[in-house]
């Protein structure tokens, strides 16, 4: 019984260790550190994927948004100091006025400060692959 308890006992607190989600990050003190992130990023994606820069550039985090299994896709990981983060980066093109948006998984190791950016989807009118590379 005591060898039971204990095994539960220690995957629970392996599971509380693993990670925050979204919400609780989204109400944590690391939130505005979250966002310079994402805003840094943000800046970097409008280099690569914009000849002419843009106005009005925004980095929206999804906090709240859930993968196919039900887990928050905006995440810390306690066991590997990663943090992931769902957002859209949009603007709007400085010279055609165009609106602009590219959402992804923006992947920073808090450790070594590297980062690497994954597409999930775009607004179109960019050129092919610009977001693919921009952030390693």
């Amino acid at each position: 019984m005591k060898k039971h308890f204990f095994l539960l006992l220690f995957t629970v607190v392996v599971v509380a260790l693993q990670a925050q989600n979204g919400p609780e990050l989204k109400n944590s003190e690391l939130k505005a550190d979250i966002q310079d992130i994402a805003d840094q990023a943000a800046n970097d994606l409008r280099g690569c994927c914009s000849k002419w820069g843009g106005n009005d550039l925004q980095a929206v985090i999804h906090w709240d948004e859930k993968d196919y299994d039900e887990n928050y896709m905006t995440r810390l990981s306690k066991l590997t100091n990663v943090l992931n983060i769902t957002m859209t980066v949009s603007w709007t093109g400085s010279m055609s006025g165009t609106y602009y948006w590219i959402k992804g998984k923006l992947s920073y190791n808090l450790d070594n400060g590297s980062r690497n950016w994954t597409k999930i989807s775009d607004s179109g009118g960019f050129t092919p692959g610009c977001s693919q590379g921009c952030i390693e």
